[in-house]
């Protein structure tokens, strides 16, 4: 009797229980593969529709920029998309329209009545889509200007495949997908008899009998169409395994505890504690605590027993920890991406202490506090490099939650005096009792758009300096000409040339600018054929004679037998042309320019030393922009752009240059291109 009580206590506890837990568990299982599956078609079909919106997108903007090709470009659309059956054009204003079609294209029913029960797509309010599943049409709308008249732009889909993707089930037997529409209607059900889905923003899970069959419904919706997707799954057909294999250890449990209550008449003394070891081992399954292992029985007759109820704690435990593992796998998943991503991130608790800090926001409280990281955002706001520049706030309320975002743009210095500039994020989420949760900080490094910005404005103040001296001593000749009828004929023509001077150096400050800018843009297509440097050099120095025999300057060559290289011959001549004549410029009389190329490794190597004034070290990485000039030196004729088209040459035929000097001893420019290149360049 003590036995069937045991055995019948086991099996209730098992079957009454365990068996519920573990059915739970297979049915929250089942649900999280039919939502994660159900995600997938979603997605797929929203990458579809993606293409679509592409299309209409396209097509919009096209028409805008070239209203004339109309025609052409919506037939040209009708070929890259097979879906697109039709496009349909009409001017609002007089009704007018223009249609292409093709051959199997559904007829498009009343713009106007279509139109009026459609639905704008999220994030894209300048297009709205009408699905009429009836006939297999997905319509989408765009209305658009062009020279002040509103046009309207209807595309027509053919949706069978978009339905395909979205009915497509492989969930098994006693599954399968629908499509609900805001009107009621219904793809995919065939002859059942369906209740009707609520149109809901967030994915839900609930139990209803179809044709009195118990079905599992999982519906979630489609933010780029007006339909929700559901999924429907058999109860019985998901729960039929579980009653199956509690059924089968059951039953296997019952013949076990038969044997042994029949062996046990005999020999009760000598079986009753490894009987009470077993009830011991299966009392924690009334607790849903699977992880006490069933201890070897010292009887042959219950070690069978022990080891089909290991066999089903193991089942169980693994059952219970599929949930638990994925929780943590995906919290673990975020973490690490979070943790090696490039811009800052910071999660902090209610009481703004940092709770998680990635690496790269690590090494900026490195570099901003080396005693000790900051541990709220307090701290970090309230560091002696800190400072806020502008801040704003937005706030938005999501299911009842509120998201308070802050955003602020930082200014902050290290201890070593380097500045740089961020851009912050704060998320404060607080809940539905208005208390506060924690939050995020996303921050971006921006301080390379910083120095660009000023770079720019500089470099626009030196260009509007540079022609301001022509321009106004052209402008001051000009008024004195025109006001003065009496001046003298040689002294007119004096101001004639003293104008023409000037224009040409403001023509050749504009022409030498706007090679840079080609250069630099891609623009200037080099015509680059096989030569050799020399007889350039040759060319170049010989145009220097006189200026050189003027300050005692002599040129001394040192010309190795170099290979051939593929290059712009008129640019490599304006490379030589500038840096010997900065050589000439900058330095005393009666001096050494040594010129030498020689072959090096592959590379051409031309070198030019002066034996001049020489670069301080703080400007030699600003001599090779646009406008700048030497602070030393600046008393010297030039307009600062020689360099820099000299690097943007040099760049352009794949080589480098560099420089090395010394205000005592002098400067030397070497620039080393690449032997046959002949494809080392797109523009050859």
């Amino acid at each position: 009797m003590y036995l069937v009580v045991v055995l019948i206590g086991a099996s209730s506890i098992i079957w009454l229980y365990i068996r519920p837990v573990y059915e739970d568990a297979i049915i929250e299982e089942r649900i999280t593969l039919i939502s994660e599956y159900q995600q997938q078609r979603i997605r797929e079909a929203e990458s579809f529709t993606g293409y679509w919106l592409l299309s209409v997108k396209e097509l919009r903007d096209q028409i805008r920029e070239n209203p004339q090709n109309v025609e052409a470009m919506a037939d040209n659309h009708i070929r890259l998309f097979p879906d697109l059956t039709a496009i349909h054009i009409t001017e609002l204003a007089t009704g007018e329209y223009f249609e292409i079609r093709t051959s199997y294209a559904n007829d498009i029913p009343d713009t106007d009545l279509i139109r009026e029960i459609s639905y704008p797509i999220p994030d894209l309010e300048d297009i709205r889509v009408t699905w009429l599943p009836d006939n297999h049409q997905f319509f989408l709308f765009s209305e658009f200007d062009i020279a002040g008249q509103p046009y309207l732009i209807t595309a027509q889909f053919q949706s069978i495949n978009l339905e395909e993707i979205l009915l497509h089930n492989v969930l098994g037997e006693g599954s399968f997908s629908t499509i609900w529409f805001m009107d009621g209607t219904v793809l995919g059900a065939g002859n059942r008899n369906l209740p009707n889905v609520l149109f809901q923003q967030i994915t839900s899970v609930r139990e209803l009998r179809v044709e009195n069959v118990p079905h599992l419904l999982v519906t979630s919706p489609v933010r780029s169409m007006p339909i929700v997707h559901a999924t429907y799954a058999d109860l019985d057909l998901v729960k039929h395994p579980v009653n199956q294999i509690f059924i089968q250890n059951l039953g296997l449990l019952a013949i076990a505890f038969i044997i042994l209550g029949l062996g046990g008449l005999l020999l009760a003394n000598r079986v009753r504690q490894p009987v009470q070891q077993f009830i011991e081992d299966v009392e924690p399954f009334a607790n849903y605590d699977f992880s006490r292992f069933f201890r070897d029985s010292p009887l042959p007759e219950l070690s069978g027993i022990t080891e089909k109820m290991e066999d089903i704690r193991k089942k169980l435990a693994h059952y219970q920890r599929i949930n638990v593992d994925k929780i943590i796998l995906q919290e673990q998943r975020n973490r690490l991406l979070m943790t090696y991503a490039v811009e800052m991130v910071a999660i902090y608790d209610e009481n703004d202490r940092f709770t998680f800090v990635n690496k790269s926001l690590a090494s900026l409280f490195d570099q901003l506090s080396p005693g000790g990281q900051p541990l709220t955002l307090g701290d970090f706001f309230s560091l002696k490099g800190v400072s806020v520049n502008m801040e704003s706030t937005t706030s938005e309320k999501i299911s009842g939650y509120v998201i308070d975002t802050r955003y602020r743009e930082l200014q902050m210095t290290t201890g070593d005096g380097h500045r740089f500039f961020i851009n912050a994020h704060l998320m404060n989420l607080q809940g539905i009792d208005s208390r506060f949760i924690g939050g995020m900080m996303l921050m971006n490094d921006v301080t390379k758009d910083r120095e660009m910005e000023q770079m720019r404005t500089e470099m626009i103040h030196t260009i509007i300096h540079e022609l301001q001296n022509p321009v106004f001593g052209c402008l001051g000749l000009t008024e004195l000409l025109m006001v003065d009828n009496d001046l003298p004929e040689n002294q007119r023509k004096e101001y004639y040339e003293v104008m023409s001077e000037s224009l040409e150096t403001l023509s050749g400050l504009i022409s030498r600018f706007l090679d840079i800018t080609r250069l630099e843009s891609g623009a200037l297509v080099l015509q680059k054929e096989p030569i050799h440097l020399y007889p350039i050099i040759a060319k170049v120095a010989k145009s220097f004679k006189r200026v050189c025999e003027e300050k005692d300057i002599t040129l001394e060559f040192k010309i190795d037998d170099t290979p051939i290289i593929h290059a712009a011959e008129d640019l490599m001549e304006d490379m030589v042309r500038n840096l010997i004549s900065n050589a000439i410029k900058y330095g005393d009389d009666d001096r050494t320019i040594e010129i030498e190329l020689k072959s090096s490794e592959g590379s051409s190597i031309l070198s030019i030393t002066d034996h001049g004034y020489g670069i301080s070290e703080e400007e030699r990485d600003k001599i090779f922009r646009k406008f700048y000039r030497a602070k030393a030196h600046r008393s010297i004729l030039g307009n600062g752009l020689g360099l820099s088209h000299v690097k943007e040459i040099v760049t352009r035929h794949n080589g480098t240059i560099s420089v090395e000097s010394d205000p005592e001893i002098g400067t030397r420019f070497r620039v080393s291109l690449p032997e046959n290149g002949e494809n080392n360049d797109a523009d050859t």
